[in-house]
């Protein structure tokens, strides 16, 4: 499961009247509108170089895909991208104009905000620092899932058993529940997804309760699953009714 640290890909959740998950699932979706679509464009437009037949037979030997900072270098300057998702955040209300200028004329080095998120840094406290690194996981996450889209069909990795993604090598921070006793692992770097068995803590292995705890979420339709041993967690639910992963993760936060 997801360690402790800071995973999130997107800006907090508005404050919303409504509780029910229909309604703070579509209303979030349409805020976020605009970052969804500079997202999808940075996808369309990149061109990360992998080798997708090395990494399928890397993945069959049960080796992570690609190196996941080579394949984002190979990308090129990630300015450019970096300031359209900013224009976007402005647009939906996360950033002021003035908070957006002040980030394009600052040396903040993109970069570095994508590494910090590899490394698993902490969110800065500074209100508009925090949303300069938002934006730049944002690129960094279309980026890596336009990388890891080359490598499907997603049975190159059926029989994966590993807790990292098979693709990037990220963790996962969102398990989707299926039918009978599988879950659907959402890799928290790249968005691929892969099935698991394993019921219990995806870390230290422990399958039964006590162990495993259960929070309860009913105001956005998740369980935050937590390791009493290991400290672990994972946010579950239903695959059913699930948004972009960036709303969801953004519903989460």
């Amino acid at each position: 499961m997801m360690p402790t640290g800071d995973t999130d890909v997107t800006p907090a959740v508005p404050t919303l009247d409504t509780p029910r998950p229909t309604t703070v699932r579509s209303t979030l979706a349409e805020q976020y509108a605009p970052v969804l679509r500079a997202h999808a464009d940075i996808r369309a437009e990149c061109m990360p170089l992998v080798d997708v037949e090395h990494a399928q037979s890397r993945i069959r030997n049960g080796q992570v895909g690609y190196d996941a900072l080579r394949v984002l270098r190979s990308c090129g300057d990630p300015m450019p991208r970096y300031a359209r998702v900013l224009d976007a955040f402005e647009v939906a209300g996360f950033l002021s104009n003035e908070d957006r200028r002040e980030l394009l004329q600052s040396e903040l080095d993109v970069d570095d905000l994508v590494s910090g998120w590899f490394t698993g840094d902490r969110t800065p406290r500074d209100a508009t620092r925090r949303m300069a690194r938002l934006a730049a996981i944002v690129v960094g996450n279309a980026l890596l899932r336009a990388a890891s889209a080359q490598i499907e069909p997603s049975s190159v990795w059926r029989e994966w058993p590993r807790i990292v993604c098979p693709c990037c090598g990220g963790f996962p921070d969102i398990a989707l529940r299926e039918r009978g006793t599988g879950r659907t692992l959402v890799c928290a770097r790249c968005d691929s997804q892969w099935r698991t068995a394993h019921q219990g803590c995806l870390s230290c292995r422990v399958a039964e309760a006590p162990t495993i705890a259960r929070i309860a979420n009913t105001d956005v339709g998740y369980d935050l699953v937590m390791c009493n041993g290991c400290g672990r967690f994972l946010k579950e639910r239903p695959r059913r009714g699930i948004e972009s992963f960036i709303v969801e993760r953004a519903l989460t936060t």
